[in-house]
């Protein structure tokens, strides 16, 4: 992919694991909000709303590791083995003292068959429109379950 859509995909990951993280925390009973703060901005305040935080420090990466084109007539279309990795490290801190009291180091891979360019034309004229964006739902996918993951290791589960 190109560094467009590589910047692109790292926002995805990051705000698809800290959406999620808040969405399954609540759906285990707590009472996740963000924060909007850093972790040295915490440092700098005098009080505290919450009993914990937690910090996410997440990346991906991803590739194809195989395809295929496949035409008939005027339309052709390449499909390719996409293998998507996102990880974290997942720190939680106490609210008061904002000491470190735990940090997790999570991973989940998604493989799958994606398209990955479509083609039309005809006997003079050829066009192929790459489709890089596809790739960016394996990212989410396991995005989804790294932020599932983190907040049952928070929970304690």
């Amino acid at each position: 992919m190109s560094d467009r859509y590589t910047r692109g995909a790292e926002q995805t990951v990051a705000n698809t694991v800290q959406s999620d993280l808040r969405r399954e925390l609540r759906h285990l009973g707590f009472d996740a909000f963000d924060a909007g703060l850093t972790y040295e901005e915490l440092a700098y305040r005098q009080q505290s709303n919450a009993d914990f935080f937690v910090e996410i420090d997440s990346n991906h990466s991803g590739h194809p590791v195989g395809g295929a084109g496949v035409s008939a007539g005027a339309l052709a279309i390449e499909v390719g083995l996409v293998v998507a990795r996102v990880a974290a490290v997942v720190r939680v801190y106490n609210g008061r003292t904002l000491n470190q009291i735990a940090e997790f180091d999570l991973q989940k891979n998604k493989t799958a068959f994606v398209p990955m360019a479509i083609g039309l034309g005809g006997r003079s004229v050829w066009g192929l429109i790459a489709l890089p964006l596809v790739q960016y739902g394996q990212y989410r996918a396991a995005a989804h379950e790294v932020a599932r993951l983190a907040a049952e290791r928070i929970a304690g589960r």
